[in-house]
């Protein structure tokens, strides 16, 4: 068997495979570039400048090294370039499952943290394998149909016959020619190198410049009873402060709504507590395309411009049971409900009226979809990476039990109310709009 016939062909095969990857994979990134920049901070090991200029700038990278190798030229540099990728894709998962933290890997575009069972081996496993094709290509980059194989052509010279090599002229003519072929090959391939690694630096910065802009989210983030930073608050000051990031349809935040939210609210009610809400889309991607996690956080939100009574009643809604005893939260990776199930919930909730009008429009149009947006990414921004995520006077509960939150709020003082000040919770009139927050709609946590 001629191995050497062999090899350009095989390299050939893994050239298309490695490129199709990187293309696939950077084209689906490109498509959310706020969503890819979640998912690399759920890892925890960037900060926040470097979190964004890899959220923005590795998938163009990808598609860039994706075509060089597709196309066949510097396919060396190229290969090597995707080794290295590759390799850092591999730390970050096994860090990320030596700590046992849950999430999707974001190869493929969405990522971040997930509810579901989670498992890294095929992750690891096809990277592993990719790192091994990127590393055949280093050591054999010729391969067929590719720029270089077609650059390489020119840089043969032809065996003179067996006559001319046997006299010393003819054989240092040939030795000549051989070493200057070399070297034009060498500086060409120095300059080709350097050119298309600009390029490719080049089409990295402005494209993630570009990302970046796609990342900005458009629309009003200032609600009547909120803000970005603190969510929805319930309740009069106290000493213990509760914030809880949830996703409507995160099947923990059920079990912990189902089990816990009767005494948050009822804490609430006591005094004890005061309460801020951050409902989140992390699982937006888990929906099939109908953004139900979005949906949900917009009609809560647009139940708090009633008043945040309203909101409460609907967020219980959304927790709870139909009629049948069965779970009003879709499950998760199912399209969850029409906006018409939303709107009618609406009317459970006790919104009647012109204000039932309202809240139709504000659920139909998706009024506070850049509210919910902003909430998404400024819990991303403070390391809460999955749902639902309970912190007692700003520190995380680790045990979101009954008890364990019992526990944590009598630890935090919890019992008796703090001096009394102006509710939070005053409806707004339709005549005189609630005063809008003073604090910027997207802080800096």
């Amino acid at each position: 068997m001629n191995l050497s016939a062999i090899r350009p062909w095989v390299g050939t095969v893994f050239r298309l495979v490695l490129g199709g990857v990187f293309l696939w994979a950077g084209w689906e990134k490109l498509a959310d570039p706020r969503g890819f920049v979640q998912a690399v901070r759920a890892y925890d090991v960037t900060p926040e400048w470097l979190s964004k200029a890899i959220g923005y700038g590795l998938p163009v990278l990808e598609v860039c090294v994706a075509a060089l190798l597709i196309v066949g030229v510097i396919t060396r540099i190229a290969a090597a370039t995707s080794a290295v990728l590759l390799l850092v894709f591999l730390i970050g998962i096994v860090q990320a499952a030596v700590r046992g933290l849950k999430l999707e890997c974001g190869c493929f575009g969405g990522g971040g943290a997930t509810q579901g069972s989670t498992t890294y081996t095929l992750d690891i496993l096809r990277d592993v394998g990719l790192l091994l094709i990127a590393v055949y290509l280093v050591v054999w980059p010729m391969t067929r149909w590719s720029v270089d194989e077609y650059l390489a052509r020119n840089d043969n010279v032809a065996l003179p016959s067996a006559k001319r090599m046997r006299s010393k002229q003819g054989a240092r003519k040939y030795n000549a020619l051989l070493e200057a072929r070399k070297k034009a090959a060498r500086e060409r391939t120095l300059y080709l190198t350097a050119a298309l690694g600009v390029l490719v630096v080049l089409v990295a910065v402005i494209g993630g410049a570009v990302q970046s802009n796609r990342a900005k989210i458009q629309g009003d983030t200032v609600i009547d009873h909120g803000t970005v930073q603190d969510g929805i608050t319930v309740g009069k000051p106290a000493k213990v402060t509760v914030d809880l990031f949830e996703d409507f349809q995160c099947p923990a935040c059920l079990a912990f709504e189902q089990s816990v939210g009767p005494t948050v609210a009822a804490d609430i009610a006591a005094g004890k507590i005061q309460a801020r809400y951050h409902m989140l889309a992390f699982l937006d991607a888990s929906s099939n395309g109908n953004n139900y996690s979005t949906r949900a956080a917009n009609a809560a939100i647009c139940a708090s411009d009633i008043d945040v009574a309203t909101f409460q009643k609907y967020h219980t809604i959304l927790y709870g049971k139909n009629s049948n005893g069965q779970n009003n939260q879709p499950p998760e990776g199912s399209s969850g409900v029409t906006d018409i199930q939303l709107e009618d919930w609406g009317k459970q909730a006790g919104i009647t009226g012109d204000n039932f009008s309202t809240f139709q429009q504000c659920v139909s149009t998706q009024e506070h979809k850049a509210y919910v947006q902003a909430v998404t990414d400024n819990a991303s921004k403070r390391n809460v990476v999955q749902t639902p995520t309970i912190m007692i006077n700003g520190k995380e509960l680790q045990d979101t039990s009954l008890n364990g939150f019992n526990n944590a709020v009598k630890a935090a003082g919890g019992g008796a109310p703090a001096t009394p000040s102006p509710s939070t919770s005053a409806s707004k009139s339709p005549s005189k709009p609630a005063t809008t927050p003073t604090s910027s709609p997207t802080p800096t946590p």
